[in-house]
């Protein structure tokens, strides 16, 4: 399983957070229901003004700028085989109805080229002249799409010939760079779920009752006061039992995710 960077804390969950933290510096002995603590301050966060949340909202922006930047360049560390790796692991947990996720890209892999068609709507696009014989006064791009493929269907062959040349050569140029891409990095091990290359850990490795997993996720609607403070006398089980089932499934295994992400060795 890949571990890109943590993704960027929303405007609530900064909000939470500071709020959570707040409580535990207050009273340092007593256990929270995160539960409850997320319904109270979700209560009180509705409640706040746009100025109120503007601190929070900059913090968030920040947050995410900077993780965009991280995100940048963890992908440009990524190897074909660490993707094909990362698509047979989603393509498993999918089967097993671990996670939804779609398969992901390569983001350093060669762009694929336009097909012939595109290449025509794109010289279209570019000449005022073939954007008012094609387009007339129609700017509906829905519209234009209609009128751009009914001009492609009605052209002879021998006036698409050379946009067709065209995306051929593109293609050719395109398979090259591809095989090059993908003979770099064709003298290592083949990436799967199960090689710790330092990209991967096995998600099954991980306990659902560890409780540094439970106690890392964070809830997704959040309510605390001293009088809604944990008081559960069974022991941490109970209290992780209730974290966890303030969660829905996904995010609890999200939350796994993500702490399996912090424990792999680099």
């Amino acid at each position: 399983m890949l571990c890109p960077p943590k993704a960027a804390p929303s405007t609530w969950q900064i909000y939470f957070t500071d709020h959570l933290h707040l409580y535990r510096s207050r009273y340092p002995d007593q256990k929270l229901n995160v539960a409850q603590a997320a319904k109270e301050l979700a209560q009180q966060y509705k409640g706040l003004s746009a100025e109120q949340r503007e601190p929070f909202k900059r913090r968030a922006q920040a947050a995410k700028a900077e993780r965009d930047r991280q995100m940048q360049a963890w992908e440009r560390t990524l190897t074909p085989q660490d993707v094909r790796a990362e698509n047979q692991f989603r393509t498993a947990q999918r089967k097993d109805g671990k996670s939804r996720k779609a398969n992901m890209k390569d983001p350093n892999a060669p762009k694929k080229p336009l097909s012939a068609y595109f290449m025509f709507l794109q010289k279209i696009r570019s000449s005022p002249e073939l954007i008012k014989e094609v387009f007339g006064d129609e700017t509906g791009t829905t519209r234009q799409s209609v009128l751009a493929a009914a001009k492609w269907r009605s052209m002879s062959d021998e006036e698409k010939k050379p946009f067709l040349a065209r995306a051929e050569q593109e293609k050719l140029k395109y398979e090259a760079a591809r095989r090059e891409y993908e003979d770099t990095f064709s003298d290592g091990f083949e990436g799967s779920p199960d090689f710790l290359s330092g990209h991967f850990i096995g998600i099954e490795q991980l306990s659902l009752e560890d409780p540094f997993v439970i106690s890392s996720a964070v809830p997704a609607s959040p309510k605390m006061s001293p009088s809604h403070a944990g008081t559960s006398s069974s022991g941490s089980n109970n209290h992780e039992s209730s974290h966890r089932n303030s969660l829905s499934q996904e995010d609890f295994h999200d939350a796994l995710e993500e702490d399996s992400c912090r424990r792999v060795q680099y």
